[in-house]
């Protein structure tokens, strides 16, 4: 008869040298008799605990990147924890930048490097080192465009502009241009809260203007596991990281100066920790013109600010943080721009001005002010709050509550390419949403860690959008005139979600994720047309239901009419609701038979929420009662290499992935130049290898470089009679690569240079005919620029140069073939909006 061993506790605490937790810190234990090795990760408490064979004696190793790895020798006894707090010290150069990022209890810090390297997902770190590389005065947007597969197009290269960003050919944003077949598919977050419209599931680019509030952001590929995602994760999902609470007290700030009459000043104060309190407080504003001028001078100016804070309070059983976060940001968007001249089209709109086209105005040129005048507006304001309770050594509690508030405003009272009754717009749209979440993980013997929750959210959205005629009588917000199109949908959004996911390793070199989420969502939608909009007499509304198919005239006063209607209602008349929900399994593994080598792979299925709002869609565009969620299915398998010390060099990782994305049953809502939207749903493949690689081959130098290889098509769309299968996915790069490197250059004890040099390119891809309402099988060519950057620290101050486009390289960041809404003319021409031309900024920081 065989006797169960009898067996003891390891436990204890990794810190800092400031003694700040340390999550993710790696523990290695062998037993000396034996050879047998236990493994464990500090939990975000920093706490560890393993189970030994009493009377055994443990070689412990504790590493975790950036520090020195610590050994110890204990001796387990039976009954008797054995206790183990270590604190690790800093390795080399990086001393302060590490105590700094090490942060307090209950900071939120970006993953390690081995904490990538451990994971069973795709994740790609976009550190302040890398940040730094991009223009000081990009937004969130920009500092995505360095990880794979990010393409990112704007109208602008400042914070203050908005973006349309694609993740493996999967859009989120909205840049302010037709054509693209997917919208809000990505998962977005700032500081772990959920910042996407829940309601329209779009992210507007500019709410996050200032990088300089960011400290790092990651990138997550596929929708990811169930306790670590919100909603619309399709193709994957990103965390913009702000600034954190720190052990030390430190004051920077940062001043910006670069052409076409930028300026940025950004500050950042952290409290240090005093009595288990500590907060960041942190700013910027910035103001600049476009680098696209029109012919009277006027150069599209834009304008920024953004202010955070963050206040943590630490307590022997865990923390508890509140946050706050608001933005303000609007720029003048620049008309698009023929590739070439187009008989009728003038840079004035009138008959007898000069040919409008990048061939004979010139690759910048804009409409004038009183041609053309847009301005588009964004504001935000986030609150929350983060309890995190550890209850006992193995289990965490965490509870996280929100607040969130969009405005929208684009705004347009001057085109002369479309006079008459619509001439002007305003867009002027908003959304609430209230949210909790709530998660208990819970670490079992045996290397099992189950993590199960629920969150709850409550959105309301207005789609309020009026397009009028001042002289015709209508006004900005409230009065439709005769002629005018407007919409004013009300849409009340309840979502939640329960999950359960178990991480466990029956062997050391096994890890397994299964896990699972149900989706629930219910939409309530309530017509605002008649109550929020005034009408000039005579007014005739041509009003429909969706529910039925039915088309009416209807007078203001909500009474039938017979008269022909003469404003264009573009929601729904019937008010109704709707539930929709699912289940979305998953499975991930990683492999790894030695400690720098992970083999791993999976298959995650993620819900895409209904996308509420616009001219169309669920309750206004299509019956709700008939509409289907959109599902996507990923799959992935990679290879991962981790190495912290081989000879010179002091670390390395790399990984590449290959991935395929199948996203059925699509709602396709295109938006065309002059407004409308067509609709259609389909399916579609995504499928390519993403490649990352860090490396620091000497204690000087760091390379790094991203890629992407990716083809894409329709799998199924039929649209009135036509079959557009087969045919790519329009604004998917085939290509997508970014590499650098910066070196450090002691000059000396106080004092060091750093240069960067950096190339980014992205190849060719299939553009959207507007004229068809179809993808087409056009393709732009493909750009790349060149860029340079210098960082000098000097005691407590920095210096930092920034040259991108060196060549002033012309391109197009984006094309597509017009219907002719925009600017008239005959349709078929392309239209385009080119890329920034070579830009230089300084800066200068000083710190303490």
């Amino acid at each position: 008869m065989g006797w169960a061993a009898v067996t003891g506790l390891i436990q204890g605490r990794v810190v800092d040298p400031s003694g700040g937790v340390i999550p993710g810190a790696h523990i290695t234990a062998t037993d000396v008799a034996t050879g047998a090795v236990l493994r464990a990760v500090t939990g975000a408490n920093g706490s560890f605990q393993l189970t030994g064979k009493a009377g055994h004696t443990y070689a412990i190793r504790v590493t975790y990147d950036g520090f020195q790895a610590v050994q110890r020798r204990v001796t387990v006894v039976a009954g008797q924890p054995a206790v183990l707090n270590v604190q690790l010290t800093v390795r080399g150069v990086s001393q302060t930048v590490m105590v700094r990022a090490g942060g307090v209890k209950g900071a939120t810090t970006a993953p390690t490097q081995q904490q990538v390297f451990q994971s069973t997902q795709s994740v790609r770190v976009l550190d302040r080192e890398q940040i730094n590389s991009l223009s000081p005065v990009a937004g969130a947007a920009q500092i995505l465009s360095v990880a794979p597969g990010v393409n990112v197009t704007g109208f602008g290269s400042t914070g203050a502009t908005k973006s349309t960003i694609t993740l493996n050919g999967v859009q989120q944003g909205w840049g302010g241009y037709g054509g693209f077949t997917t919208a809000g598919d990505l998962g977005i977050t700032f500081d772990g809260i959920p910042v996407a419209d829940a309601a329209t599931g779009l992210w507007q680019s500019n709410m996050f203007p200032q990088s300089a509030l960011i400290n790092s952001s990651s990138v997550t590929y596929g929708p990811g596991d169930p306790a670590n995602r919100w909603y619309n994760n399709v193709a994957g999902g990103v965390e913009f990281t702000p600034l954190q609470p720190t052990n030390h007290p430190h004051f920077s700030l940062t001043q910006t100066f670069g052409n076409y009459a930028q300026e940025n000043t950004a500050f950042e104060a952290t409290t240090g920790l005093y009595r288990g309190w500590s907060a960041v407080f942190a700013a910027g504003h910035g103001t600049g013109d476009s680098y696209r001028v029109g012919p009277d001078g006027f150069a599209n100016p834009g304008r920024d600010y953004a202010g955070y804070g963050k206040l943590i309070k630490n307590f022997d059983a865990g923390d508890i943080s509140f946050g706050g976060y608001y933005s303000d940001a609007v720029a003048y968007r620049p008309q698009v721009i023929p590739t070439t001249a187009v008989a009728g089209v003038t840079i004035d709109g009138t008959p007898n001005g000069a040919l409008y086209s990048q061939q004979t105005s010139g690759f910048y040129s804009t409409a004038p002010f009183a041609a053309y005048e847009k301005h588009d507006f964004n504001q935000m304001a986030l609150f929350w709050s983060r309890l995190n309770l550890n209850v006992d050594p193995t289990t965490l509690v965490q509870n996280e509550v929100w607040f969130e508030r969009i405005n929208r405003l684009h705004d347009r009272n001057n085109d002369v390419f479309n006079l008459g009754s619509q001439v002007a717009e305003w867009n002027n749209p908003f959304t609430k949403t209230y949210g909790e979440r709530f998660t208990i993980q819970k670490i079992l013997p045996a290397h099992n860690t189950v993590t199960a929750g629920a969150w709850y959210m409550h959105t309301l959205y207005n789609s309020r959008n009026l397009f009028y005629n001042p002289a015709d009588g209508g006004s900005s917000g409230d009065v439709a005139n005769i002629g005018a199109k407007l919409r004013d949908s009300y849409f009340g959004q309840d979502m939640y979600t329960v999950f359960a996911q178990d991480q466990f390793s029956p062997v050391d070199w096994l890890t397994l994720t299964p896990g699972i989420r149900y989706l629930d969502n219910q939409i309530a939608y309530t017509n605002g047309d008649l109550h929020d909009f005034a009408f000039v007499p005579g007014a005739v509304l041509n009003d429909s239901c969706a529910l039925n198919g039915n088309s009416f005239a209807i007078n203001p006063d909500g009474t039938p009419s017979t008269a022909t209607p003469n404003v264009k209602i573009q929601n729904s008349f019937c008010d109704a609701v709707e539930n929709r929900g699912g289940y979305e399994p998953s499975f991930d593994l990683a492999i790894r038979p030695f400690s720098w080598l992970s083999l791993y792979g999976g298959y995650q299925t993620e819900l895409r929420t209904p996308a509420l709002g616009g001219g169309g869609g669920m309750f206004q565009g299509v019956d709700p009662r008939s509409y289907t969620l959109a599902t996507a299915e990923y799959s992935q398998a990679g290879v991962k290499l981790h190495f912290n010390q081989v000879g010179p060099m002091n670390a390395f990782l790399t990984g590449i992935s290959y991935f395929h994305l199948l996203f059925k049953n699509q709602e396709l809502d295109t938006t065309l130049g002059n407004g409308d939207t067509i609709y259609a749903n389909a399916s579609s493949r995504y499928n390519g290898v993403d490649w990352y690689l860090d490396a620091n081959p000497t204690s000087h130098l760091h390379v790094f470089t991203n890629s992407t290889f990716e083809r894409t098509l329709y799998s199924d769309w039929n649209q009135g009679g036509t079959d557009f299968s087969g045919l790519m996915v329009p604004y998917v790069p085939n290509t997508i690569m970014n590499i650098g490197a910066y070196y450090t250059i002691p000059v000396n004890e106080q004092m060091v240079v750093q240069p960067r040099v950096w190339y980014q390119f992205t190849g060719s891809q299939t553009i959207f005919n507007n004229n068809a309402g179809a993808p087409s099988s056009t393709t732009m060519p493909s750009f790349g620029t060149v860029n340079l950057g210098a960082n000098i620290p000097v005691k407590f101050l920095n210096f930092r140069v920034t040259a991108l486009n060196i060549f002033n390289k012309q391109y197009n960041q984006y094309e597509w073939i017009s219907s002719g809404g925009y600017l008239g003319g005959t349709p078929g021409y392309m239209l385009a909006y080119p890329g920034a031309p070579f830009e230089i900024y300084g800066s200068v920081s000083v710190h303490f």
